[in-house]
């Protein structure tokens, strides 16, 4: 890279943020901001002047223990085209589903393409990772539950996500030993 001059154009803030509520369920919220730091011709033709907002939306969702959503909710405040806010009711249709795998897909079919907005799935994107870290304790207080009561412990599900937490590397070996895996020889060759 060179450090050659630049200037801001555009920024983009995801803000997500994870509560426990009094009872028992958890929250999730999510802010979505776009803004444009020269000025702008929204594609509604409404002017707008450098720092204001193109595109603003929250996403607010109550989750259980299990992260089945019990409640949705989203506000599209700013938008570039006039029809944009009529997506946002849209969260409701979020109810009784589970973050988890396949959560992405079944919500894009629920709320996404023309019927909602792309900006508020890729923000549910974000929430729905928050919501992950939110209940790691309660993922983590689960397995050591089942191992002293004798249980077999569930899988978890982060296993093979990611490099550093694939069912083959150190790390799922020392955190969950039950579902470890001897790593792949490489024939002789060094890796």
């Amino acid at each position: 890279m060179t450090d050659a001059a630049r200037r801001l154009i555009h920024e983009r803030t995801i803000t997500c943020r994870g509560y426990a509520r009094d009872d028992g369920l958890w929250e999730i919220e999510g802010e979505f901001l776009d803004v444009k730091h020269e000025r702008y011709t929204a594609n509604d033709g409404a002017a707008l002047p450098p720092g204001a907002p193109l595109h603003a939306m929250t996403l607010r969702l109550v989750i259980d223990d299990d992260a089945k959503i019990h409640a949705a909710a989203s506000t599209i405040d700013h938008a570039p085209f006039e029809n944009c806010p009529v997506a946002a009711p849209l969260a409701e249709r979020l109810v009784g589903m589970t973050i988890g795998k396949g959560f992405m897909a079944e919500a894009r079919r629920a709320i996404g393409g023309t019927k909602g907005c792309l900006h508020v799935i890729e923000l549910l994107g974000e929430v729905a990772g928050t919501a992950f870290q939110t209940l790691h304790a309660v993922r983590w207080r689960r397995t050591t539950v089942a191992r002293e009561r004798g249980e077999a412990p569930v899988r978890p599900g982060i296993i093979d996500t990611c490099h550093a937490l694939r069912a083959d590397g150190p790390v799922v070996a020392e955190k969950w030993p039950d579902f470890a895996q001897k790593a792949n020889s490489q024939s002789g060759r060094d890796a």
